[in-house]
């Protein structure tokens, strides 16, 4: 049996990309496994932005209801372990070895049949993580998508429910430029009579995954119609509100996570948690709706990690990303000069990211650690002062001792190599 890192070389060593887009090399090697993707229930989320922080307050409230809960998200921020997780813990060291020499071994045997037979290490990990919850024998399984969802490798379940949190312009080359493109792609996960809960969406979107979903026969939940919202008056760190649908009604909730949008996708996993609720029989309690919300954490996303100095951390990775920690650092921060370090990785929208960032606050523009797509010094040359590290970048802010916020966004390669050297390191 391989050796954790051993295990983690070889997924890391699998390619990102195959040329073509479709599910039939996931399909084969989950038939060599027994098929676990049909044997379980699972709830399928997706959605530009959101769709984490979203599948982890469902995964916490299934979890409060007395419920074994897997949960499949990505990326990572400390640990490859981070990306399975039952009833909210990462998967051990030694069980992620054994679910991946499962699967290694079966990937093996379709190799020696098919010498052409290739698969990518999200169709790897997707398939590892089927096979993972069906062998633990979870009651029910979150599954994130990686990018868009038609395509997507998750996309071979027939879920209990499906939600799509938002759409918005990223990963254009793959998706499409336009919304109602990319909505395309998010309704791809919408299934045959299966409940969808949209979250809030452009109307160019809205009408294409309201149109898929009536040709499907899939009851819709939107948000602001079927249910809503009602802010309350923030907490310390968090927010408090009401929410309130056809499903039920629930008064003074708590969320240890920041930003109005953030409220939005608690809505959402209640929704999704009531739907299942109505779909299995199984029992959720107000109380117990209202610990999974308040248990709930999403490392890198709006995350204070530091009081003295005040350190958060914000995995803004594209436009809309950005728009919503905008609005945040106005509503938080109103009358402060935030401290912005900011790292952008070069396929995304780099130009009207980082100006919007400096309206809010003084911006420095570093590298993103660990990745070639990471944009240069020399493609920040025009758009703001930089420094040649985010180590570099904070000492100065520190030396400087202005006292104001310090926030690090961006990328979440970035906001994750800052986190593991603030809050301890990885050890993958």
């Amino acid at each position: 049996m391989r050796t954790y890192q051993e295990t983690l070389d070889y997924i890391n060593h699998l390619p990102r990309l195959v040329k073509r887009p479709d599910h039939e090399r996931v399909l084969r090697l989950l038939a060599q496994l027994g098929d676990p993707h049909k044997k379980g229930r699972y709830i399928h989320i997706t959605g530009t932005n959101g769709k984490g922080s979203t599948a982890s307050m469902l995964s916490h409230i299934l979890s409060a209801s007395a419920l074994r809960v897997g949960l499949f998200t990505s990326p990572f921020i400390m640990r490859f372990n981070e990306r399975l997780m039952v009833d909210n813990q990462p998967i051990a060291d030694d069980e992620l070895v054994l679910a991946a020499d499962v699967v290694i071994t079966a990937v093996q045997t379709l190799q020696a049949e098919d010498a052409d037979y290739q698969l990518t290490a999200f169709d790897f990990e997707t398939v590892m993580a089927f096979w993972y919850f069906d062998h633990i024998d979870v009651d029910v399984a979150v599954f994130e998508v990686g990018i868009g969802g038609r395509d997507d490798s998750t996309n071979v379940m027939t879920p209990l429910v499906s939600v799509i949190t938002e759409v918005a312009l990223d990963h254009q080359k793959m998706l499409g430029d336009t919304l109602a493109e990319i909505a395309g792609h998010k309704a791809g996960i919408i299934k045959q009579g299966v409940p969808v809960v949209l979250g809030p969406l452009p109307d160019e979107a809205q009408t294409v995954v309201i149109t898929q979903a009536q040709q499907l026969d899939a009851p819709v939940w939107q948000y602001d119609q079927q249910f809503a919202t009602q802010m309350l008056a923030p907490i310390a760190w968090g927010q408090m509100f009401n929410y309130r649908g056809e499903l039920g009604q629930l008064k003074d909730l708590a969320i240890p996570l920041v930003g109005d949008y953030q409220v939005v996708n608690a809505s959402l996993a209640i929704t999704a948690a009531l739907l299942y609720q109505q779909l299995t029989k199984w029992p959720i309690k107000p109380r117990e709706i209202r610990q999974g919300l308040a248990e709930s954490s999403w490392p890198g996303r709006f995350e204070k990690i530091s009081d003295e100095p005040l350190i958060i951390l914000d995995g803004a990775h594209n436009p809309d990303g950005i728009a919503h920690l905008v609005t945040t650092l106005k509503t938080r921060f109103s009358g402060t000069n935030p401290q912005i370090i900011a790292g952008v990785l070069a396929d995304k929208a780099m130009a009207p990211m980082i100006a919007a960032l400096q309206q809010v606050g003084t911006v420095t523009l570093v590298p993103v650690p660990d990745t070639p797509r990471s944009a240069t010094l020399a493609d920040y040359d025009t758009l703001g002062n930089t420094q040649p590290s985010w180590q570099e970048a904070l000492a100065m802010v520190l030396e400087a001792d202005t006292d104001q916020p310090i926030i690090v966004t961006g990328s979440l390669y970035l906001v994750a190599a800052v986190r593991q050297t603030l809050l301890g390191g990885s050890d993958d």
